[in-house]
Parts: C-alpha cells; structure tokens; sequence
C-alpha cells in the first residue's frame, strides 16, 4: 500500500496506491494522523489504484471524515473502483462520503 499526499492552498489530494487492508492500515496510521490535523481543507483521496479496502481501512476514512467534519469539510472519493464501490454500499459509507 503507498499512500502519497499532496497538499495545496485550496484542498489536499490524497493517492492511495494497492490494497488497504490491516497490516496496509497499520503501516500507514501515522500519515492519516498528520492529515486528520491538516483536515481544515476539503480532502479529495483518489482511489483508482485501491483494489481492497478492509474493515482497518474504513476505520481509517471514518477517523478522516470525523476530523474534516469537526473542521466543516468535506472529503471526496475519486476513481473508486466496482470492488471497492461495492464494500462502501455495504457498510453505508457510501452515503458519508461523496464519491465522483
């Protein structure tokens, strides 16, 4: 899993890159901490390259999307793929994010 951030002055683009699953999580923990304190700015997290999300993985956009939310942010899925769009209807997080 790589995770690339890219901050601008209006928004911060995100990049996740392979399978987000629990060791994934876990390993990149410390850079969702540093963007949950940058979450005053709109977050878009692009997810073309994201083929599995786990449980660890949806704990992880909820931290993010509670700290954006405390901020008055939003934050944006982009590129989500069939397999990844699927888990996000099942756990109803589908209807926490907006997704393009």
């Amino acid at each position: 899993m790589k995770l690339k951030i890219t901050p601008t002055p209006d928004v911060i683009n995100v990049v996740l890159n392979g399978s987000l699953n629990t060791q994934a999580a876990q390993e990149i923990e410390p850079q969702i901490t540093e963007l949950e304190t940058q979450a005053s700015k709109p977050i878009i997290i692009d997810c073309t390259d994201l083929q599995y999300i786990a449980s660890s993985g949806l704990r992880l956009l909820l931290r993010l999307r509670k700290a954006a939310f405390t901020h008055g942010q939003t934050i944006t899925l982009s590129g989500v793929n069939e397999n990844v769009l699927e888990v996000l209807h099942i756990t109803n997080f589908d209807k926490m994010f907006k997704i393009v």
